[in-house]
């Protein structure tokens, strides 16, 4: 999703995804409407993110529709089999790196020039706890979610000067359709799966509703105290002992 403020506080806001997506700009536009928001300009893309013409086309429609980017959310991912290395087939382990990395590559590329146009200049990469975790049959998800979490550390730092603030990010444990909604899942890894779509909503609105250059290039998981950690005594922890970053620690 990526978001472009317009004068008279309208929102607009650009959605991309390989299928349509009629249904969520309605969804959006209604919400906007119940809370007494103005409606706002809703932009469908179709959108492959591991695809370099794809993704370089729906950057160049932005450009010419919106002109700039205030907010940028790279949402997209995928668990394709949970089997232990010899069990897994190569096509499917190597897909899970295409869009989990290579689609965070390719959208930051083409995307982060017209971040750096606007004011707002956010950039946020949902990652996963996974990128620090082992769990046996995640052989291509979670070292993915880990490299696209040092890679948002590296925009962060290549784009600093130019104001540029990234984050990666945990959304929570959801039983999206990036699992099949928890359907065929072991129960014991499905126990995990407690929050909520809301929270990560929520969670992302109040992160990138102000800029906050001390937290750029950071993991931040959404499950968190997010008022408390910003707050000033973490603030400087986090800061001064340069917390939530990949690091090897001996």
């Amino acid at each position: 999703m990526a978001i472009s403020f317009a004068k008279g506080g309208a929102s607009q806001i650009a959605i991309g995804a390989r299928s349509k997506l009629t249904g969520v700009a309605d969804a959006m536009k209604k919400a906007a409407k119940e809370a007494g928001r103005p409606e706002p300009r809703v932009l469908s893309l179709e959108l492959d993110v591991a695809d370099q013409s794809s993704v370089e086309a729906a950057a160049k429609q932005i450009s010419t529709e919106f002109g700039k980017l205030d907010i940028l959310v790279h949402n997209a991912g995928i668990i394709d089999e949970m089997k232990p290395i010899a069990d897994t087939t190569p096509e499917k382990w190597w897909r899970t790196w295409e869009i989990n990395v290579r689609g965070p590559y390719l959208i930051s590329r083409s995307f982060i020039p017209l971040l750096l146009k606007s004011d707002r200049k956010t950039l946020v990469v949902l990652s996963s706890v996974g990128a620090h975790s082992v769990m046996p049959g995640l052989s291509a998800y979670q070292p993915g979610k880990l490299a696209a979490t040092r890679f948002t550390e590296f925009a962060a730092a290549e784009y600093k000067d130019q104001g540029l603030v990234a984050y990666s990010v945990h959304p929570g444990n959801i039983l999206t359709d990036i699992v099949g909604g928890g359907e065929g899942m072991d129960e014991k890894f499905k126990a995990i799966f407690t929050e909520t779509p809301e929270l990560s909503a929520d969670s992302l609105v109040y992160l990138t509703n102000e800029r906050r250059e001390w937290l750029s290039g950071r993991y931040i998981n959404l499950t968190w105290d997010l008022p408390e950690l910003t707050s000033s005594p973490k603030k400087e922890e986090i800061v001064n002992e340069d917390k939530l970053k990949v690091r090897l620690v001996i």
